[in-house]
């Protein structure tokens, strides 16, 4: 079994790349499928939800190729396939490919998705807003299928869920007529999203607002696109800058969204400057508690940084809490930081942080792929040699997370642990 193994107490200081936006490239690759003609993605990731997803395409008869950052999608011989757990099992990004299909083709099926265990995740917000497109749907033990020609109208979400909007926005813009999704979310991989379609020569009004109209029926042509940088990983690479005390230049971040994330940083007592494409982060000579920090739909806090948020705040002079609202089951990193000398504890949603403990090696296990993140970021700050298990769930959206950290000064390395 593969793993990372970490010998902690070194000053991460340097710079480095950010790579291309993991939650950005999954719903463009789905909506690909709607373009007519070749579709190239700049600084795609080479990430295995990625692979996943590609994979998924091929069956459908797909073709793409990844080198060097540059992805070339071929559409043109694609047909709609029932995707099978061996698919939709592996990564939750699979789902848009329910919208992508249904859009092009008038019909889409697919096995329930996948992904990270962090909580239910139920696609009944997907479900309704094909229904509202007048689609109709039939859901079984094996999954769901979808079939009809499309119709716009007036489609309102309940809550601003990300993938629910990503797939009313693809199989809006093939339906008939006009679509308005109201109480959209508003994350930037969203915006993102409309961006490459309307290049693509979608229409689309509102673009990162809640409330987007789209006329359906344009016919969608072969488009070029260069993807922002990823948030998260930028967090990620930040906030373990700062737990070892060191100093971080990170390149590649022009237009990169980081409400939420430098706002819960800030009050944590972590600086950050910024111009046009890059961040620089200095240490602080302190980390400080927070008193309350929620996740919530963007532009607040997000729920995939509260894994290394926890981590972060471990080693603040003081009591932090953090509530978690978006997922019920994100808690993975609570028993893993016990391990390694961190005072958490996890009541309800909430979790409660003593921090101020050192940190010391150990052998921890990822659950999903943000605690993944969390336990290297607290791996790299600890005292002595960490073993880190569930590296396959990292590696669904960190890009070679090893050499980054390893650029940086680290000591980390993937080895085979028996």
């Amino acid at each position: 079994m593969s793993c990372i193994r970490i010998v902690g107490g070194r000053k991460l200081e340097g710079e480095v790349m950010l790579q291309g936006s993991k939650n950005a490239v999954l719903p463009i690759l789905a909506a690909s499928v709607l373009c007519n003609g070749k579709v190239v993605i700049k600084r795609c990731p080479n990430i295995s939800d990625v692979r996943e997803l590609l994979q998924a395409l091929d069956s459908a008869g797909i073709k793409s190729s990844l080198r060097d950052g540059e992805l070339e999608v071929d559409t043109v011989n694609a047909t709609p396939i029932f995707f099978g757990p061996e698919y939709a099992g592996k990564t939750r990004g699979g789902v848009l490919l329910l919208g992508a299909f249904l859009g092009r083709f008038g019909e889409a099926g697919m096995a329930y998705p996948g992904g990270c265990v962090i909580g239910a995740r139920p696609i009944d917000l997907h479900c309704k807003v094909f229904r509202m497109m007048q689609a109709k749907l039939k859901e079984s033990e094996e999954g769901v299928t979808v079939k009809g020609k499309l119709k716009g109208g007036k489609i309102k979400l309940p809550y601003p869920s990300v993938g629910a909007t990503e797939n009313g926005i693809l199989a809006a813009v093939c339906a008939e007529g006009v679509s308005v999704i109201s109480g959209a979310a508003t994350e930037p991989e969203v915006t993102e999203l409309c961006r490459f379609l309307r290049k693509a020569g979608a229409k689309i009004r509102g673009i990162g607002t809640s409330v987007l109209e789209i006329t359906g029926g344009s016919r969608l042509h072969g488009v070029e696109y260069t993807l922002t940088g990823d948030r998260i990983v930028a967090g990620t690479y930040l906030g373990a800058t700062a737990m070892t005390g060191g100093e971080i230049l990170l390149r590649g971040t022009e237009g990169v969204c980081m409400k939420g994330i430098f706002d819960s940083f800030s009050a944590a007592g972590l600086s950050v400057s910024r111009n046009r494409d890059c961040i620089r982060l200095h240490a602080p000579g302190k980390i400080l508690p927070i008193k309350e920090l929620k996740t919530a739909p963007y532009p607040g806090f997000p729920t995939d940084m509260q894994s290394q948020m926890t981590a972060i705040l471990s080693l603040a002079e003081g009591e932090s809490k953090i509530y978690e609202t978006v997922f019920e089951s994100r808690f993975g990193v609570v028993p893993e930081l016990k391990k390694m000398g961190a005072d958490v504890q996890n009541e309800g949603r909430c979790i409660r942080i003593r921090g101020g403990n050192r940190l010391h090696g150990e052998t921890v296990y990822a659950t999903d792929l943000r605690t993944g993140a969390a336990l290297v970021s607290a791996a790299l700050a600890a005292e002595g040699e960490s073993i880190v298990y569930g590296d396959e769930y990292i590696d669904r959206g960190y890009e070679d997370i090893c050499k980054t950290f390893r650029l940086l000064g680290a000591d980390i390395s993937e080895t085979d642990e028996k």
